[in-house]
């Protein structure tokens, strides 16, 4: 049982940014909270600068996992992309197991949040909006029936993403987009207005 504890509380300290600052200013007292009595010494005499390094490997694959469900949003903030994911990650823990979760509470954070650079072009959180619930719908399917409106021709943005990389451009006009699935082993019927 001792051992499982020890095991969940180096997971943490990984994933955790502020667990892992406060376990390197005083590991006793977190290792004391988290129940653990026998492995409290060797869990204190870990290298803080492979529990950092580590840590830092863990986020770049997090990084990794949520460019690869919005990959059009990490092509429209290109090096901001990085950069926001990482902010994002070093204050939130991953909020599953399931792949795709990261990249859902990564938009959220980013609609919640007021970066210090206004994030453009002005339809950026109406796409990421848009992948975050495609990635809601096909990759968690947790949901038989989405739909969701958008303040942007998104038909249009997504047409000139084929054509030309990163659009110009204020794309206005409104999208209702409505994800259906039918049966857990298929793939979602898509459209959007």
């Amino acid at each position: 049982m001792e051992l499982i504890r020890q095991q969940k509380l180096v997971v943490q300290l990984c994933t955790d940014h502020a667990l892992l600052e406060e376990f390197l200013a005083a590991p006793a007292q977190v290792t004391t909270r988290e129940g653990l009595t026998v492995g409290a010494e060797s869990l204190a005499k870990l290298n803080p600068g492979q529990l950092r390094q580590f840590a830092r490997l863990l986020r770049m694959r997090r990084l990794g996992e949520a460019g690869t469900a919005l990959p059009l949003t990490r092509r429209a903030l290109g090096h901001r992309f990085a950069e926001l994911f990482t902010a994002y990650a070093l204050q939130n823990p991953p909020p599953g197991k399931r792949l795709g979760q990261d990249a859902i509470a990564f938009v959220n954070y980013l609609l919640q949040s007021n970066p210090t650079k206004p994030l453009n072009p002005v339809w950026l959180m109406s796409l990421a909006s848009y992948e975050a619930a495609r990635v809601e719908v096909e990759w968690l399917g947790q949901r038989k029936l989405l739909v969701r409106k958008f303040p942007h021709a998104l038909r249009r943005l997504l047409t000139a993403f084929e054509a030309d990389g990163v659009p110009k451009g204020d794309f206005s006009g409104w999208t209702l987009a409505v994800w259906c699935s039918s049966s857990s082993g298929r793939q979602p019927r898509h459209w959007l207005w």
